[in-house]
């Protein structure tokens, strides 16, 4: 679990196929396929209005002090250059997260990732996943006819 959250929580607190999924199931898929694949515009397509939200606001807070969030991403192994900051978006932020050692270290092996069977209440969803033998569950809201994911996978 720790691995699991961490990942997510990692790429949230340090910022956070296109579009949702024909399932709740198939939109973790996506999201799992994002996070081995460093593809951070892929994650950011299955992520709820609210969530894109907050990350676009920590980008933005990145984009007001773009010298020293270059200086504090290089602290994390990020290259990444004070201009290229100032037009980043949530999608190429997180790309750049994959970038980092640290990050990279912490994610889990998802050569043997689970996904269970949905449980539907209504506009929200609840997805059992197991990585490394941890089941969390994650949750996922239904926004205009797509599900999404409400909050970095549930974390």
């Amino acid at each position: 679990m720790k691995k699991l959250a961490l990942a997510f929580a990692a790429i949230f607190v340090l910022a956070m196929a296109c579009g949702g999924g024909v399932t709740p199931e198939a939109v973790v898929q996506k999201a799992i396929d994002a996070l081995e694949n460093g593809d951070g515009s892929a994650l950011v397509s299955v992520l709820s209005a609210e969530a894109v939200e907050e990350l676009n606001g920590q980008v933005e807070e990145m984009k007001a002090a773009p010298e020293e969030s270059a200086a504090f991403m290089a602290m994390m192994g990020i290259e990444i250059t004070a201009e290229e900051i100032e037009s980043m978006d949530a999608g190429s932020f997180i790309s750049k997260m994959f970038q980092s050692e640290m990050l990279a270290e912490e994610l889990p092996d998802f050569t043997n990732v689970q996904i269970g069977e949905a449980v539907i209440d209504g506009e929200t969803a609840t997805v059992p996943v197991t990585v490394d033998g941890e089941t969390n569950d994650v949750e996922l809201v239904l926004e205009d006819g797509q599900w999404k994911l409400g909050d970095m996978m549930g974390m």
